[in-house]
């Protein structure tokens, strides 16, 4: 399927600032052709490989790929792997054997996605096609490792392995549970006929009034990474206030940079969808919008320029690329947007090399302009298999159960 995209809204192609962290495994030079069967049944039941090294903080891991027939196979990395340089996670092959492996330095708390793609003999390899946003199509379609049953689903809906180190933070909240109760789920039309997942608590009465979770890209939130099985979790733990959530479809990919890459979604939510779920539902004063990349960038216009109406946003990896909140930040704090500002919860993935800086920026404007912003860097890329625990933890900070009166 091709990207389309308005045009002027492609984001920047930059070079890796560093190069890519290769290294060798030590298990995989110790190997020789007669120990490759005791390797794949007793070593590479689990992959990734992972390695300590003399670096506190710091492992060797290991990515194999098994498969005597290739001629090439090529490890694509969300983040890791530059699309400029792909020669640089390109799999080596044991000579006379079926193992295909990539080892990196990598430090210990990382979490990203990846997949493998593969040329056949006789055939051109799947990464060798022209222009970027076809490059992008093809490794966004790569195989999943059949050795780790870690996945996330990326935005194309192809699902893709996760590596996490052994530092990475938990996400304890993802998968259902048998023993926790589950909200309900209702499919709508919404306002101009999009498509919305209004989700409801468990053993919540419908006149309850409750805080409103606005969440982009439903159709990614509503399949195996489920946003309603992880508001289920968070509300069993006791780490969440009862909400109801409104999870709204890009309406496709176009739509998506049409809508997204401009005011068009921030209006949409507050002026359309808002007053549209309070005609259904029992909702209070308080709405929180949630978004990744170009949703990210959304919620926070929706929080700057609707202050009155959207009390809190957790940003993921927000397009700050296309960065033009400066219009909506009064300068200096005597100016600023002190007492009426939503709360924010700011992330972006530490291998981001365009992205981690406009945060880091951001974060700095906002601050002086008077918002109550907090920070968080995970490290990772642009990338659900973080984003997808991110959720969980922004929403445990910006709706946490108050306390019980008398209750420290």
């Amino acid at each position: 399927m091709t990207t389309h995209r308005p045009e002027g809204l492609r984001p920047p192609k930059v070079p890796r600032p560093t190069p890519v962290p290769r290294t060798r495994s030590e298990i995989v030079d110790r190997l020789c052709p007669l120990d490759l069967e005791m390797f794949w049944d007793r070593i590479a039941t689990s992959l990734p490989l992972v390695e300590q090294t003399e670096t506190p903080g710091e492992v060797v891991v290991t990515f194999c790929w098994r498969d005597a027939e290739a001629e090439a196979v090529l490890l694509f990395v969300n983040r890791l792997t530059d699309e400029r340089n792909l020669a640089d996670t390109l799999l080596e092959r044991e000579e006379g054997t079926d193992l295909w492996h990539a080892s990196f330095r990598m430090g210990s708390d990382w979490r990203a996605s990846y997949s493998f793609l593969v040329q056949r003999p006789g055939e051109i390899a799947p990464w060798v096609v022209e222009g970027q946003v076809a490059l992008r199509a093809a490794l966004d379609r790569g195989q999943r490792d059949p050795r780790n049953p870690d996945v996330c689903v990326n935005r194309a809906g192809i699902t893709q392995s996760v590596v996490s180190l052994p530092d990475a933070p938990p996400q304890p909240w993802l998968a259902a549970r048998p023993d926790v109760a589950s909200g309900t789920v209702t499919f709508e039309r919404g306002p101009d006929g999009r498509e919305v997942w209004l989700y409801d608590p468990p053993g919540v009465a419908p006149d309850a009034a409750l805080p409103l979770v606005v969440a982009f890209d439903g159709e990614v939130w509503t399949g195996q990474q489920s946003l309603p099985t992880t508001l289920d979790n968070l509300l069993a733990d006791g780490c969440l206030r009862p909400v109801r959530a409104a999870l709204i479809s890009s309406g496709g990919t176009q739509a998506r940079w049409a809508e997204l890459g401009g005011s068009d979604g921030a209006a949409y939510v507050v002026e359309q969808l808002v007053p549209w779920v309070r005609s259904r539902r029992s909702i209070g004063d308080e709405v929180v919008v949630v978004g990744q990349s170009l949703g990210g960038l959304t919620a926070l216009r929706a929080g700057l320029t609707y202050p009155e109406t959207v009390t809190a946003v957790a940003s993921q990896s927000a397009s700050l690329w296309m960065d033009d909140l400066d219009t909506l930040l009064p300068t200096g704090p005597a100016g600023g947007l002190a007492g009426r500002a939503p709360r924010i919860q700011l992330a972006h993935g530490s291998q981001e090399w365009v992205l981690a800086p406009l945060h880091e920026d951001l974060a700095r404007r906002l601050a002086v302009a008077g918002v109550e912003i907090t920070t968080v860097a995970y490290n990772g890329g642009h990338d659900y298999a973080w984003w997808r625990g991110a959720v969980a933890d922004a929403l445990r900070a910006l709706l946490a159960p108050q306390p019980r009166p008398g209750k420290q």
